[in-house]
C-alpha cells in the first residue's frame, strides 16, 4: 500500500476536507474515504449516503494491498465510474465513454454489473476454483514430495544392484582365469614330456658317437689294416643310422621351438570400447495416482474477461526483405537471434551468413554438402547435418571453427534440439535422436521420411513429413498425436516449422506454395503461392521471439515476413 493510501485510511475525509485532523474510524467504499464516529453518525443519517455500505477501517485494512488500490473514480479524470465496457473489459466514467468508448456495443451501467456480485454464482464459482486448486496443488506437491522419496530408495536398490553385479562380473572372470591357467599349465607340461623325450633320444646318441671318435683314434694307431677296413663298415652303418635319426627330426618337426602364447576371445578384444557401461540407468515415468478434483465448468453470471486464441484464419504475412542467398541449392534456413539469417548450401559445402541489410557477412566452409541446421543460441553453437556424409557437424559460432563431429551411421537431414538430445530425419533409418552425453544413435520411429525434410519440435510435440506429404505430429517419445494427408494441396514437402500458437508452416517443393496446418491437424490454408515468388520452396524458418517467418528457394532467393494476427 502507498503512503496517499495509508493516510486515506487514517485521516477523516471529511475532516481532512475542514482543515481538521481526526482519525477515521470506518471506511465507505461508495464515498472513497475514511470517516471519524461524529462524520459517520452525519453520513448515515444523510438522503444522499445513508445506504452506503461500510467497515470498520481496521477490517477494512486486512484487504490486499493491490484491492486497496481498486478504487471507485476514473485515474485520468477524476470521476465516478458509471458505465461497464463489455468490449474492452473496463469500467468508465462519463467521461471516458464519449472520448474513448463512443462507438462500443455492449455499454452498461455499472451498478447493473456489479448488483450482488458477492452473492453471484460466478463469485462463488471463483471460491470454490480457488479451494479446488488449492487442494489440488497440495496432492501433487505431496506426490512430488513422494517422488523424490522413491527416488531415493530406488537409488539404494540399483546401488545394490550395481555391487551385486560386480560381484557376479568378478565371480565370473575368476573363474576363466582358474579354467584358462590350467589349460596353461597342462599345455607346458605336456611339450616339456616331449621335449625332454627327445633330449633322452638324442643324448643316447651323443654317447655312441663320442664313443666311436674314441675308438676311431685307437684304430687309426693300433688296429691292422684288414680290422679297420671292416671295423670303418660298421661305424659306417652306425653313422648312417644316426643321419637318419637327425633327417627324421628334422622331416617330423621335432627341432621345432615351442611356444605358449594367449589369444584373447573377440569379445574381450572389444570390451574396453564396447563394455562402456554394465548397463543403463533407466528414468522412466509413468501415470500418477494423484486424483485431483475437476468440477463442472458453470458459466459465470458476471463478464469476466476472454482470451482469444489466434486460428490459421487470423495470420497475416507482410513482406519486410526479399534476399540474395548467395549460392544454389540452399537446403536450409535460419534466423539468429541479432536478426542475420543463414542459409546452407548443399553443393558449395558452405555456410552463408547475411546481414540484416542482405549484404554477405560471412561464410563457413563444412567440408561437406551441407543439409540442415539448428543454432543454440545458449551455447552459440551451429549444428548442421550432413547426408551424404551421414554426419552432425557442431560449429562454433564464436571463433568460427569445429568443435565437434559426430558420426550416425545414417542419412541425417531436419535436425531439431531439445534437452540435452539431437532429434534428426535418417531418411531410410526413420525418426532418430542423438545424445549428446556419449553420442549414441537410437531410432525413435521406424519410418521412411522424405530425404532433404525438415522436422520441428514445440512444446513437448515433434513434427516430421513422410514420404507420402503428410506431416505427423507426436510426443517426443515418438507415440502419434495426429496425422493429416497434404498431399491433395501439397506435392514433395519439405520445410517445416511451428510458430508460438502451434501452427504448422509447410512448403511444397514442387507444388511452389506454403500452406499453415491448424495446431490439431485439421484444417488448412494456403499462404503463399508462385506468384509471390515462392518457387521450389527449399526451407523455411519460423522466429518465435520475434514473429517472424523466413522461406527460402532452392535458388537465388529468399523471403522475410513479418508473421501478426488480425
Amino acid at each position: 500500500m502507498n503512503l496517499s493510501m495509508s493516510s486515506k485510511l487514517i485521516v477523516c475525509g471529511v475532516c481532512e476536507y475542514r482543515n481538521i485532523n481526526k482519525p477515521s474510524v470506518v471506511w465507505c467504499s461508495e464515498c472513497d474515504e475514511g470517516l471519524c464516529k461524529e462524520c459517520q453518525e452525519h453520513h448515515a443519517a444523510s438522503k444522499v449516503s445513508r445506504d452506503h455500505s461500510c467497515v470498520q477501517i481496521s477490517e477494512y485494512q486486512k484487504l490486499p494491498a493491490n484491492i486497496l488500490e481498486i478504487t471507485h473514480n476514473c485515474p485520468k479524470h477524476n470521476e465516478k465510474y458509471q458505465i461497464f465496457c463489455k468490449k474492452h473489459d473496463s469500467p468508465c466514467c462519463r467521461r471516458c465513454v464519449v472520448e474513448s468508448h463512443d462507438q462500443c456495443g455492449g455499454l452498461n451501467a455499472i451498478d447493473d454489473v456489479i448488483q450482488n456480485v458477492k452473492s453471484s454464482n460466478a463469485f462463488l464459482e471463483i471460491e470454490q476454483m480457488l479451494v479446488e486448486v488449492s487442494e489440488n496443488l497440495q496432492r501433487i506437491r505431496k506426490g512430488r514430495q513422494d517422488n523424490i522419496q522413491s527416488l531415493k530408495e530406488n537409488k539404494t536398490k540399483i546401488e545394490l544392484e550395481i555391487k551385486e553385479t560386480r560381484i557376479l562380473i568378478n565371480d565370473h572372470l575368476d573363474k576363466l582365469q582358474e579354467s584358462l591357467l590350467k589349460e596353461l599349465y597342462a599345455a607346458e607340461e605336456k611339450e616339456n614330456k616331449k621335449i625332454s623325450c627327445l633330449i633322452s633320444s638324442i643324448q643316447e646318441k651323443e654317447m655312441e658317437i663320442t664313443e666311436y671318435l674314441t675308438n676311431f683314434d685307437k684304430i687309426k694307431q693300433h688296429a691292422s689294416d684288414l680290422q679297420t677296413f671292416v671295423a670303418m663298415k660298421h661305424i659306417q652303418q652306425d653313422v648312417s643310422k644316426n643321419e637318419q635319426f637327425i633327417e627324421s627330426m628334422l622331416k617330423e618337426d621335432k627341432t621345432n621351438n615351442v611356444t605358449l602364447s594367449f589369444k584373447k576371445e573377440k569379445v574381450f578384444e572389444n570390451l574396453p570400447t564396447t563394455l562402456i557401461k554394465m548397463g543403463p540407468i533407466i528414468v522412466d515415468t509413468m501415470s500418477s495416482d494423484i486424483t485431483l478434483t475437476r468440477r463442472k465448468n458453470k458459466q459465470a453470471q458476471i463478464m469476466l474477461p476472454s482470451t482469444h486464441v489466434p486460428t490459421i484464419d487470423d495470420i497475416k504475412l507482410t513482406l519486410k526483405q526479399t534476399v540474395n542467398t548467395m549460392g544454389a541449392y540452399i537446403t536450409d534456413c535460419s534466423l539468429l537471434p541479432d536478426g542475420r539469417m543463414i542459409f546452407s548450401g548443399y553443393e558449395s559445402n558452405k555456410i552463408y551468413v547475411i546481414k540484416t541489410d542482405g549484404s554477405l557477412d560471412f561464410t563457413l566452409q563444412t567440408g561437406s554438402c551441407t543439409s540442415h541446421m539448428h543454432f543454440k543460441e545458449d551455447i552459440q553453437k551451429l549444428v548442421v547435418t550432413s547426408g551424404i556424409e551421414k554426419s552432425i557437424t557442431i560449429i562454433d559460432m564464436k571463433n568460427r571453427k569445429t568443435e565437434k563431429l559426430i558420426q550416425c551411421g545414417s542419412s541425417v537431414y531436419g535436425i531439431a534440439y531439445n534437452n540435452g538430445q539431437l532429434f534428426y530425419n535418417g531418411y531410410d533409418s526413420g525418426l532418430c535422436v542423438v545424445s549428446l552425453d556419449n553420442d549414441s544413435v537410437t531410432q525413435l520411429e521406424n519410418v521412411k521420411l522424405r530425404s532433404n525434410s525438415s522436422i520441428a519440435i514445440w512444446s513437448d510435440q515433434l513434427y516430421y513429413l513422410n514420404i507420402d506429404d503428410s506431416v505427423v505430429c507426436c510426443d517426443l517419445q515418438g507415440k502419434l498425436k495426429w496425422k493429416s494427408e497434404l498431399a491433395s494441396f501439397l506435392r514433395s514437402a519439405q520445410g517445416i516449422a511451428v510458430d508460438n500458437h502451434g501452427r504448422v508452416y509447410i512448403s511444397g517443393f514442387y507444388s511452389h506454395n506454403v500452406v499453415v496446418i491448424s495446431p490439431d491437424g485439421h484444417k488448412h490454408r494456403v499462404l503463399l503461392l508462385k506468384k509471390d515468388g515462392i518457387k521450389n520452396p527449399q526451407s523455411l524458418f519460423f522466429d518465435r521471439t520475434n514473429n517472424k517467418l523466413l522461406i527460402s528457394n532452392q535458388t537465388n532467393e529468399a523471403f522475410l515476413y513479418d508473421v501478426s494476427n488480425k
